[in-house]
């Protein structure tokens, strides 16, 4: 079962529905799928400002000038309703496989989540916003593929501390999706939202982590304190480390090799 379009936030529901209608103005008949999903779907307070992910499903490549008029929608959307788009696009021929899609107009990009994003929206974590379901359409994923996604979603992070971004923004999303991804490798689950593996961690990891964790909670819900900020700062780097001892990399990598950001 999905989650029902008028359970999502009225702002998100709008913008959502505004890109439907005007994707299927663009697009007719190939546009094949379009689901919701991401943090804003969970109903567990995603914060205002959260990105709309959104996955469309096209049934052949989009000409330049389709891409444009694309484009522009989800600016003009943007620009009106002050969200932000985490928008994917993907050939139905791709992904109906198991490899990583590319995006259906951006060659130099592929899904590094793929795996994740099969298990969330089989598991229901969607909304469906146009056409065929996510079990129509994707394989569902194994294990293993599971463990390559998450190796990738911890390269990202690992390449955030390398770089020094410790923002606060950035730790946050560091220390939350760093308890996803142990949550993932305890229970075998990776259907979960952020602020709930949060909630994981505080219940199973070391008392030494919950100061930052909870400084990462409250920099989720935009209420960090500059001393939040300084700890979230000084503990990313550690715990992703920690996260890291628990997640061999999946591919060995070399001193010079520096950690990959997703997407690509």
């Amino acid at each position: 079962m999905s989650v029902p379009l008028e359970q999502l936030p009225k702002c998100a529901r709008n913008a959502w529905t505004r890109l439907r209608d005007g994707l299927f103005g663009i697009l007719g008949d190939d546009l094949v799928a379009m689901w919701a999903h991401g943090g804003t779907t969970f109903g567990d307070g995603a914060p205002r400002s959260a990105d709309l992910d959104t996955y469309v499903i096209v049934r052949r490549s989009l000409e330049t000038g389709t891409v444009q008029e694309v484009e522009d929608l989800h600016a003009a959307i943007a620009g009106q309703m002050g969200v932000d788009w985490d928008a994917w696009y993907v050939l139905e021929e791709d992904a109906r496989r198991r490899a990583a899609p590319r995006h259906a107009y951006r060659d130099d990009r592929r899904d590094t989540s793929w795996a994740i994003n099969r298990a969330h929206w089989l598991a229901g974590r969607y909304a469906l916003l146009h056409g065929r379901k996510p079990a129509e359409v994707v394989p569902p994923p194994s294990w293993s593929e599971l463990q390559v996604d998450l190796d990738r979603e911890l390269e990202h992070l690992e390449r955030h501390v390398a770089e020094n971004d410790t923002d606060p923004v950035e730790a946050t999303y560091a220390l939350l999706n760093g308890g996803r991804i142990l949550r993932a490798l305890e229970t075998g689950d990776v259907a979960t939202s952020k602020r709930s593996a949060g909630s994981w961690a505080l219940d199973h990891l070391p008392v030494r982590w919950h100061s930052a964790l909870r400084a990462a909670d409250r920099a989720y819900e935009g209420q960090a304190t500059p001393e939040d900020a300084d700890l979230l700062a000084s503990e990313m780097a550690p715990f992703v480390a920690m996260v890291r001892k628990r997640l061999p990399a999946a591919t060995p990598r070399t001193d010079q090799r520096r950690p990959r950001w997703s997407g690509y």
